[in-house]
């Protein structure tokens, strides 16, 4: 993973970890992981593994690294003895080894174009396009970006496996502390891009506002543009908004379980971590029915429009005023989280890799 910021846990990065832990109990492979990371920034559980950790510098110019890669890995495998190349996302080596699996997230550039620029969507492209290419075994996180991909790249449709992710966040068996927030709060999570429709959770928390005052928004991640500020101010709302950055896991899942619920309004998610962390820590989902969300929340969410603002803002009212409604969220989603394990997607991407083997054989 080669495009990934060394020491910045993405979700990709975090993703990534947590199945090279599944994969390396199962002692049928040896691992390589090839990235910005340094050993000693890796969670412990690596830093102790078997796992051998090659360090590259993060390319600036990620597409002429992908060509370039083209050559390089090729030389790479041979040189250390490998058989099978896994991208942990598109923005990898379209060759190298015997075989090439390939892993998709999202394709926020094609499904929400206005969220990059034009000439970020076209190098983006001609980077898909040359993996895709390269790749005999293509997995997607969701079923929802795998219908996306064979939608855009429909040469892709018959080497496209979903295999779901699981959560990344640890639970606390037995932790007392307390939030770091007092008081009722909305929880929202993640960066203020445009996918997330931050406005329409701001304008939602307003109507929310006139029957509930004391509930507050709180939100962990940057806001640049000051998307959900600006909207209250706009609207004149006085809604309490807290935002957090940098938390560590301890504090993130202190503020999940003392959340009203994590609130998700995105227009677009390839498949949406969060969901899966608040379930995991007692904390009630509400979430738009677009794209991955609903998939992977599933029973365990109140599901609304993204794009209606009022519909969201009875989805909150519901959960604060309806007797057992929390309770019943709160373990539809436990009952939701069966459904994802790290170590049956290992065993999924096994199969995966297998494959792609023996077709390179």
């Amino acid at each position: 993973m080669p495009s990934q910021f060394g020491g910045k846990p993405s979700g990709v990065a975090r993703m990534a970890f947590c199945l090279v832990e599944a994969l390396l109990k199962n002692h049928e492979f040896e691992y390589v992981l090839r990235s910005p990371w340094d050993r000693s920034e890796l969670p412990p559980p690596l830093i102790a593994s078997k796992l051998e950790v090659v360090k590259t510098e993060r390319p600036r110019i990620v597409v002429f690294d992908v060509i370039l890669q083209t050559v390089m890995m090729q030389l790479l495998c041979r040189r250390m003895g490998i058989d099978l190349l896994v991208n942990i996302d598109p923005f990898g080596a379209p060759a190298g080894g015997k075989a090439r699996v390939m892993v998709v997230h999202d394709l926020y550039f094609r499904t929400l174009p206005q969220q990059v620029s034009r000439r970020e969507a076209f190098t983006t492209d001609i980077i898909y396009r040359l993996m895709i290419a390269g790749h005999s075994e293509i997995v997607t996180v969701s079923d929802a970006t795998r219908r996306d991909l064979m939608q855009y790249y429909p040469s892709s449709a018959d080497r496209i496996s979903t295999i779901h992710s699981a959560a990344t966040l640890a639970p606390l068996a037995a932790d007392a502390v307390p939030p770091p927030v007092s008081g009722r709060y909305v929880l929202a999570v993640g960066n203020a891009t445009l996918n997330k429709n931050f406005k329409v959770l701001a304008q939602a928390m307003a109507m929310l506002h006139e029957s509930f005052p004391d509930v507050a928004l709180v939100h962990v991640g940057s806001d640049a543009d000051e998307t959900i500020a600006g909207t209250l101010a706009a609207l004149g709302s006085k809604v309490p908004l807290e935002r957090l950055k940098g938390l560590d896991d301890a504090t993130l899942s202190r503020l999940y379980r003392g959340a009203l619920c994590l609130c998700v309004p995105s227009l677009y998610e390839g498949f949406c971590l969060p969901v899966l962390e608040a379930q995991g820590l007692h904390c009630p989902v509400v979430c738009s029915n677009r794209s991955a969300t609903p998939e992977v929340a599933g029973s365990g969410a109140l599901t609304f429009d993204p794009e209606d603002p009022r519909a969201l803002a009875e989805a909150l009212r519901s959960l604060l005023s309806t007797p057992g409604l929390r309770g019943r969220l709160v373990q539809a989603g436990l009952d939701n989280l069966s459904r994802f394990s790290w170590d049956k997607a290992a065993r999924q991407y096994e199969d995966v890799f297998r494959r792609a083997v023996e077709s390179g054989a």
